[in-house]
């Protein structure tokens, strides 16, 4: 038996369920890696891939250094970085030279790979590079590597398909195929090829409503696996062509039905608090200053923070709710009409505001200094990340296509995963979303910089994400011993969905209603939407459907806002100075306005653009016509004039002493 042997792999999911196979076995010198590692441990000890994060680092900095010919009018679009980086990729791995190329596209192409290259650390090596040095050291192989075993494949980058044909006549070389598609390639090798009959999986196909009624089923579906003993949380796992479409969907039912879901691709960071302050901050950079922002911003920045100086948790207090404070000024000039004794703490801490809003006010050319004064731990580096990989205008959306591990260890918990990662790990009972035309499997298109006439897609892209797509289905269902699969028959827009061609050899399809009872709830919240006669009976249902019928009654009920004799609360909004916008929700709703200006925390209103404030000309002039309205109503109405009642009512609702608030005479407000 010889003392090491190495097992190649192509996904994170499946090298770490190697390893806990090979810990669990009580293995020893055994070698879990993928190709580019591979090819860099026969290298050279220091050599190794290129890492994709420092490749996004060094394309940016390329893309701003040089001329990129025809390139050139948009290398400083959105995205080109990304683009940059896909395409670079495709070209290594199909193991194209671009120094051959004629056309001026790829002229430009091989310019930006030299100036990134040459930005790279000297121990990076393109695939090409490693696959050379590797063959020029093909005669350690036995010592370094010993047997080889691919696990996982159904197919291999042309790149790397040199070397394994070089390790075949040095080491014994072993495709693990299993019930998956074997490549034709592989079999002029001298490789040993293990095979399995492909397993008689029960196949189910259900159609849904839409995506989000797919996932409620599949938490349907693992919830009675789980609770009727059929399967261990660790044989389960739900996959998609493309997950990302589902992860809020699932990220929040797992979270509803308290089953620990790990997501082999990640989590989204703006799904926890630190993802959260850093897009408060990115917000406020790129949107500019109003109130309702930077409200979010101090109340996520932790106590803690350095320039926050001994703030107060409740100063916002001092704040005018109906004030947006769009702009700097209009922060100092309410600052200045704020005496010390409003202050929690009777300090007047302005100063502290202010210093911190200075740096978002200068928008996005502020971005780095913004990070590193305002953010710690966590939430910087994740800053850190998210300018690395675009402009700082950028960064709301930028932030949220950065993801980060969520900390499950998915050798005990169910799994949801790409396609492509189940293939390669395959689990006994899948769930398969997103059956439809056009998303499993997924459409072929061009690349972003190098389109068809320049370059054929099948030279490009010789393993067409399409053809990866049917592969890995095939995969799965035949390593599988039960298969669910579902698909929607409308998307989240309303249009009709097709049916995919894979499912041709499925039996037909069972409908699912969105209302329908479950035999199986995933969670409490989901039994009783299903149920709406017993969740009547629980105090939540009954308070509900008791507020649903006092709102119809034109009689002053215990939902109707009733408050006793002179409300402090009521004194200190009828005492403030009030908004156009602010009079016209008290004249047409005031229950609502009592709710939005104060019940609620005195929120500020809502600006809708980063255009002027309200304390502009022209809403100064309304609002001052609206206030002049209102005078003169009162002085009719003190002088016993002949007014209609529905003004006096609304005249008394603007009384600097009210004694309630009831629902008026109007019923505009139903909704």
């Amino acid at each position: 038996m010889p003392l090491r042997r190495t097992i190649v792999v192509h996904t994170r999911l499946a090298g770490h369920m190697a390893r806990v196979q090979a810990a669990r076995a009580g293995e020893s010198g055994v070698q879990i890696l993928t190709m580019g590692q591979l090819a860099a441990r026969l290298a050279g000890g220091l050599l190794r891939p290129i890492d994709p994060d420092d490749l996004k680092i060094a394309v940016r900095d390329s893309l701003a250094a040089m001329q990129l010919g025809e390139l050139e009018p948009i290398k400083a679009l959105p995205g080109m970085v990304r683009a940059a980086v896909g395409t670079l990729e495709k070209i290594w791995n199909a193991g194209i030279d671009l120094s051959r190329e004629a056309h001026p596209r790829l002229q430009a192409l091989r310019k930006l790979e030299e100036e990134v290259l040459r930005r790279l650390p000297p121990s990076m090596k393109r695939p090409q590079d490693l696959v050379e040095l590797s063959c020029a050291r093909i005669g350690f192989a036995k010592a370094v590597l010993g047997p080889v075993e691919i696990h996982g494949h159904s197919e291999m980058s042309p790149c790397w398909r040199p070397l394994l044909a070089a390790l075949s006549e040095i080491v014994p070389l072993t495709w693990m195929a299993g019930s998956r598609h074997v490549p034709d390639w592989i079999r002029q090798m001298r490789a040993e090829i293990r095979t399995e009959a492909p397993g008689k999986a029960q196949r189910i196909l259900y159609s849904c409503a839409h995506p989000h009624h797919e996932a409620v089923e599949a938490f349907r579906w693992m919830r009675a696996l789980l609770a009727e003993g059929a399967a261990r949380p660790e044989e389960i796992a739900i996959a998609a062509a493309s997950p990302s479409d589902f992860d809020d969907h699932v990220l929040a039912l797992s979270r509803d039905c308290n089953i620990p879901v790990h997501f082999v691709h990640g989590t989204k960071v703006v799904a926890g608090r630190d993802g959260q302050l850093a897009a408060a901050l990115a917000e406020v950079l790129v949107k500019g200053l109003s109130q309702e922002r930077v409200r979010r911003l101090f109340a996520m920045l932790p106590a803690s923070t350095p320039a926050l100086r001994d703030l107060p948790p409740g100063w916002t207090r001092v704040l005018p709710p109906d004030a947006p404070l769009t702009v700097l000024e209009r922060w100092e000039q309410a600052f200045a009409r704020t005496a010390a004794s409003e202050w929690p703490d009777g300090i007047d801490r302005s100063q502290t505001v202010l210093d911190v809003l200075r740096l978002p006010a200068k928008g996005p050319a502020a971005a780095d200094e913004a990070g590193e004064t305002l953010l710690s731990g966590v939430a910087l580096r994740l800053w850190r990340r998210a300018l690395d990989d675009g402009r700082a205008q950028a960064l709301p959306v930028t932030l949220t296509r950065l993801r980060c591990d969520d900390g499950l260890e998915p050798a005990t918990h169910v799994v949801f995963a790409s396609a492509m990662a189940l293939a390669s790990a395959p689990r006994p009972y899948v769930r398969l979303l997103a059956l439809n035309t056009g998303r499993w499997p997924r459409g072929i298109s061009e690349d972003r910089l190098i389109p068809d006439h320049v370059m054929p897609v099948e030279r490009l892209d010789p393993l067409p994400i399409a053809d990866a797509d049917r592969r890995d289905f095939e995969t799965i269902v035949a390593a599988a011993r039960s298969v669910t699969a579902s698909l929607s028959r409308r998307d989240v827009e309303g249009r009709l969905l097709g049916r995919s061609p894979l499912v041709a050899g499925m039996n037909e399809e069972i409908y699912l209603g969105r209302a329908r009872i479950p035999d199986h709830a995933a969670s409490e919240s989901d039994r009783l939407l299903a149920r709406p006669a017993e969740f009547a009976t629980t105090p939540a249902g009954a308070s509900g459907l008791a507020c649903w019928r006092d709102w119809q009654d034109v009689d002053i009920t215990p939902h109707d806002g009733l408050v006793g004799r002179a409300h402090p609360r009521l004194h200190k909004v009828f005492d403030s100075a009030k908004s156009a916008t602010s009079l016209r929700m008290l004249l047409r709703d005031p229950i609502r306005f009592v709710w939005r200006y104060r019940s609620a925390g005195g929120s500020p209103m809502k600006p809708t653009s980063r255009s002027p404030s309200m304390h502009s000309l022209s809403a100064t002039s309304f609002m001052a016509c609206c206030a002049a309205r209102s005078r003169s109503l009162k002085t009719r109405v003190s002088s016993q004039e002949r007014v209609p009642r529905s003004l006096k009512q609304q005249s008394d609702m603007l009384s600097a002493r009210p004694r309630r608030i009831g629902k008026g005479s109007s019923r505009s407000r139903r909704r």
